[in-house]
């Protein structure tokens, strides 16, 4: 019976819509002495048959708004193909009137924002601001922009959104836009805080701006911010923050920092891994030198003695906060005898966290991490059908995995995986997941059955707008080039990412070309030619960039020991390390946001 009715509805619908349109333009003018009933739009109260009904009852503009009206049902019934049928049925043929537009529009921005086009969602929006439209018109146009603007990485925009949209919302129900707004000025930095306080020429907007500012500037002088938010409150006495200051800056008020005079660091300063815990080490003394804030700094090795038992002598000799160890097995080993009230900052994570513990944290440069940011990148970019190699190896599956479950999250579409065993085998791996090896397979049939001198070219497949490539630097140079020669001239090129794993020096110019159009995510000061990198190199050159990356952990470990406590309840709270962009979440773990870089004319160019 539901295949009937389903069957049902898709061959009625497009007759009922046939029928409507053509009385909305065959019908009679509606009498000026009988102007129609003025259809609230903006929202539903009922289902789209229903609108569809008084459609076929109406005339006129009437008509069209229980059209419009039925294609919003449908969208909040999920019914995301009946909503673009009908829509495509009306599109050209509406009253110009503001609302009936208006209306037309935010019901295709729904849809593009459905197809995961956000750039054609918001460029939907964009009409006249004078437009008189209905109260529930302009509050989804707010929510929207708000939304569209969240999912592409544009928080400032995306704040603003939501503040407007509590302009037309009832006192009730503004609470919910004021988190969403306060959320997104937490991921807005201080100076582009700054620079649109002094555009600002709104108050109460001026006052958020403000109060954002204030909240990351003196996170972690709890005593100067209780002060700094009394005057905000005395200068802004009607500000809705002014009586309800956000929760997690109430709970960052309460939070004393940590100011340890004793610290003790847990690293394996002798064996196999020496040399990654020595580039961790001198991170640490570089920044504990910058900072000079006389504070005792003593290394234990874990190399020499057991981690538990280096974790027991640092204790004994009076450590107020530990770092470390580096080691997945020292790590378990460590938070199995830790005292829970000693703040600690672990150098990796267990596979299984424990029940969160309010002064131990979690800081690993973890690939699973980049790979669940290079979905989110690819998200943000508006990529939609994305493809991923990656040699099969541990690491290699995992990181795919990771990808897979982030896409899957944003999207609730599957990945397809494609995987190498061996470099000989590589070009084959590329050649089977564009799909080359079938084109050249029939281009062989054709051969064969019409003559050698048949002329073909191959075809790639053309359903993929992006491939997320896993692999080191050896292996990205002859990936890359076997992608170039495997995407047809018929094709448009998909869109390449990558890792850090992936990111060193090329040999030579010839190698950095090769590798034009590859987007690559990275520590900021590792992309490209920096002056921290050139400083750091004539230090250590004979370092590599994986261990630059340890030295950079060490760096922003001894920086966060005064900042954790509050990165952990304040959520907008966030430092730009050399590690990148660093905050920490509600169980202790730090996550990082990388730069990005994309090689053009054999030059490695930053993103702003």
């Amino acid at each position: 019976m539901k295949n009937f009715s389903c069957k049902l509805t898709k061959r009625v619908l497009p007759l009922l819509l046939t029928a409507l349109l053509a009385s909305c333009a065959t019908g009679p003018a509606p009498s000026p002495e009988a102007p129609e009933a003025k259809v609230e739009m903006g929202r539903v109260t009922q289902s789209a048959a229903q609108y569809l009904q008084k459609a076929s009852s109406s005339e006129g503009d009437t008509r069209q708004q229980w059209l419009l009206l039925a294609a919003r049902a449908y969208i909040a019934q999920g019914d995301i193909a009946s909503a673009a049928q009908l829509l495509a049925s009306l599109d050209g043929k509406l009253d110009p009137a503001p609302r009936l537009q208006a209306e037309f529009a935010l019901l295709m921005s729904e849809l593009a924002k459905a197809e995961q086009n956000r750039g054609n969602a918001l460029a939907r929006l964009d009409w006249p601001s004078d437009w008189t439209l209905d109260r529930a018109q302009w509050q989804h146009y707010y929510r929207l922009k708000g939304e569209l603007y969240q999912l592409s990485a544009a928080p400032l925009p995306a704040a603003a959104a939501y503040y407007t949209l509590g302009q037309y919302q009832e006192k009730a129900e503004r609470p919910e836009s004021h988190e969403r707004l306060w959320h997104n000025l937490g991921q807005v930095d201080e100076q582009a805080l700054l620079s649109a306080v002094g555009q600002s020429q709104d108050p109460q907007w001026r006052g958020w701006l403000e109060l954002a500012w204030l909240a990351k500037h003196f996170a972690i002088q709890p005593s100067t911010l209780v002060g700094e938010l009394a005057r905000w409150q005395r200068d802004n006495p009607g500000h809705p923050a002014a009586r309800a200051l956000p929760a997690d800056l109430q709970r960052a008020l309460t939070v004393q920092p940590y100011r340890p005079q004793s610290v003790a660091v847990l690293l394996p300063l002798t064996g196999r891994v020496a040399a990654q815990a020595k580039a961790i080490q001198d991170g640490l003394l570089s920044r504990a030198l910058e900072q000079d804030g006389g504070r005792q700094l003593r290394f234990y090795d874990t190399g020499a003695q057991d981690a538990a038992e280096a974790y027991q002598a640092a204790v004994t000799d009076g450590a107020e906060f530990i770092i470390g160890p580096l080691l997945k097995a020292n790590v378990d080993k460590v938070l199995a005898v830790a005292d829970p009230q000693l703040p600690m900052l672990l150098l990796n994570q267990p596979a299984e966290l424990p029940e969160p513990r309010e002064h131990h944290y979690f800081f690993a440069l973890s690939p699973e991490e980049e790979a669940m940011h290079v979905a989110e990148k690819l998200f943000q970019d508006g990529r939609l059908h994305p493809l991923v190699l990656a040699p099969a190896s541990s690491l290699g599956r995992r990181m795919a995995r990771e990808f897979d479950a982030t896409w899957q999250t944003l999207t609730e579409e599957p990945v397809e995986v494609h995987y190498f065993d061996r470099t000989d085998t590589m070009q084959d791996s590329v050649r089977s997941a564009l799909q080359v090896d079938a084109s050249l397979e029939r281009i062989r049939a054709v051969k064969q059955a019409f003559g050698r001198g048949t002329q073909a070219d191959f075809r790639s497949r053309d359903d993929v707008d992006a491939i997320f490539l896993i692999a080191d630097a050896g292996e990205i140079r002859l990936l890359k080039p076997f992608i170039d020669v495997n995407i047809s001239v018929f094709a448009q090129p998909p869109q390449l990412y990558t890792s850090s794993r992936a990111n060193a020096k090329a040999n030579n110019g010839q190698e950095r070309r090769e590798l034009d159009r590859l987007y690559i995510s990275d520590m900021p000061w590792l992309l490209g030619e920096t002056p921290m990198r050139s400083q750091v190199a004539q230090l250590w050159p004979d370092r590599s960039d994986s261990q630059l990356r340890l030295y950079a952990m060490g760096h922003d470990s001894w920086a966060l020991i005064d900042r954790l406590a509050q990165m952990r309840v304040f959520s907008g709270y966030r430092i730009q390390g050399l590690s990148g962009q660093l905050a920490v979440t509600e169980n202790g773990v730090l996550s990082r946001q990388l730069g990005w870089a994309q090689y053009r004319r054999g030059r490695l160019r930053a993103e702003p």
